[in-house]
């Protein structure tokens, strides 16, 4: 604890984790670590940094009289936050503690069955599309593929604990594409799950591009519980001008066909919208157009995902999409408070409940991909290269969680990346996407660039809401 005795003989130091920001008469304090925010007068704010040039009680001397029992209070604040520390205190032997706690390893709890290579849409902005080389064969996965793959993702979560419940992501190419072999592995999971062979808490998700959904499909999804996503970019016009098909012509009305064969069998799907450059100006309409028409209560705003040589890596657009979600954000939080939207909510989330973010991805350390022919990797973006993809489902010693390529992946953190220590970012993001970093910058090591945009602005956003939260 700060005490004005002890430490107004010294000077102190801006911890590599402390942030200062301002706006009209305002000033935050913020430890980007501990997630710790201490709002004050902007009339504080020079005596506040000037203690970094000056020792305490020389300030102290300097600050208006009546400002002096406010200043005391506010440096007090500012010090047991540890975001103004003695010039000795050493901030990185504090994280790497808190890596010690916070990276715990490969826990995989999320297995992505990618049961097609195919899909019968040619999104322009696709990014396994985009990353399939030349001569690549492109096959659907069989029914043993599918019984090893669940039996293996089985066997790893079988006797753990997790904080989320596990799930079975299907995953394509699009996934319907190959219905018989989605249709096979749901009720290949339920009678092991009757059976006592496989574990019993399992969440099943689709996502899709709607446009194959029948209602026989439906009634099945229904039946087995299967939570569905699918793809829509907002009004047709937007829709269509990247969700194509093969001949170019748009996916809009049988994409909402689908959408509604869903909602009348008594499914709730969500929605995943990619904003990409040309979609961007219209957010505020496609946000209406979604929680008013559709009434969609879940969602998750995407960008556009960086493709080598074909959407390379545009800060500008990085930029206008963060802006995009923020005041999406604005307007959720204003008219359609029951809405979750992905993205933003995770981050203020954990930011209010003071919750580091250890990865955005849960590639992480959490995610295993199953290709169609059976072989394991970690990131389905990899799909064409099958970088990450090391072993199959058909080895039965095989465990993900001890394999080197996905242990070294559950240690990507901003927390194990010296180069993301200052940014005010730095317990919220999460480090974005590996495979963007990987593209950007040529390594899962690297920063995300992309992300960074997004991540920086959600950051001093939430840091403003909280403070506007309190009046």
């Amino acid at each position: 604890m700060f005490n004005m005795e002890k430490y107004g003989s010294k000077t102190l130091k801006r911890s590599t984790f402390g942030h200062f920001f301002a706006r009209n008469e305002l000033c935050c304090a913020y430890n980007a670590l501990k997630i710790d925010t201490v709002y004050f007068n902007i009339e504080l704010y020079p005596y506040i940094i000037k203690t970094m040039e000056v020792v305490i009680s020389d300030v102290l001397k300097q600050v208006p009289y009546n400002l002096r029992e406010k200043f005391i209070s506010v440096l007090t604040d500012i010090c047991n936050s540890h975001i103004l520390v003695p010039v000795d205190y050493d901030e990185i032997a504090y994280i790497e503690e808190v890596k010690r706690m916070a990276l715990k390893g490969s826990a995989i709890r999320v297995m992505v069955l990618h049961l097609t290579d195919y899909c019968n849409l040619r999104c322009r902005y696709c990014f396994i599309e985009g990353n399939i080389p030349e001569g690549y064969k492109r096959i659907d996965m069989t029914e043993e593929v599918v019984e090893k793959a669940i039996d293996k993702f089985s066997g790893i979560i079988a006797g753990k604990v997790f904080t989320k419940t596990p799930s079975i992501v299907f995953y394509g190419g699009e996934p319907l594409a190959n219905w018989k072999i989605i249709k096979y592995g749901l009720e290949y999971l339920r009678r092991g799950q009757e059976e006592g062979r496989l574990a019993s808490k399992i969440n099943k998700i689709l996502i899709t591009n709607g446009t194959l959904i029948t209602p026989e499909i439906a009634e099945d999804l229904k039946e087995h519980e299967v939570m569905v996503s699918v793809s829509i970019d907002g009004p047709k016009e937007i829709h269509d001008r990247n969700r194509i098909f093969k001949n170019g012509g748009g996916s809009f009305e049988r994409t909402m066909a689908g959408f509604y064969v869903l909602k009348e069998a008594g499914i709730k799907p969500t929605v995943s919208c990619v904003l990409s450059k040309e979609s961007l100006e219209h957010s505020s309409g496609i946000i209406h157009w979604l929680l008013d028409e559709l009434e969609i209560k879940a969602l998750g705003f995407n960008h556009v995902s960086i493709i080598p040589n074909i959407s390379v890596y545009d800060p500008v657009y990085e930029s206008n999409f963060g802006e995009a979600l923020l005041r999406g954000q604005e307007t959720i939080q204003a008219s359609y408070p029951d809405v979750y939207e992905r993205r933003m909510n995770h981050k203020i989330n954990a930011f209010l409940d003071r919750e580091i973010i250890v990865a955005d991805c849960t590639g992480c350390g959490e995610q295993m991909s199953v290709s169609p022919d059976g072989q394991i990797g970690i990131c389905q973006g990899y799909m064409g290269s099958r970088k990450t993809f090391g072993n199959n489902v058909f080895d039965v010693e095989y465990n993900p969680s001890n394999d080197p390529v996905f242990i070294e992946w559950s240690q990507r953190s901003p927390l194990s990346m010296p180069q993301c220590y200052e940014c005010p970012a730095l317990a919220t993001c999460g480090g974005g996407c590996p495979r963007n970093a990987d593209f950007i910058n040529g390594s899962i090591w690297e920063v995300d660039s992309a992300f960074c945009h997004f991540a920086k602005k959600a950051q001093e956003w939430m840091i403003w809401k909280k403070y506007e939260m309190k009046l």
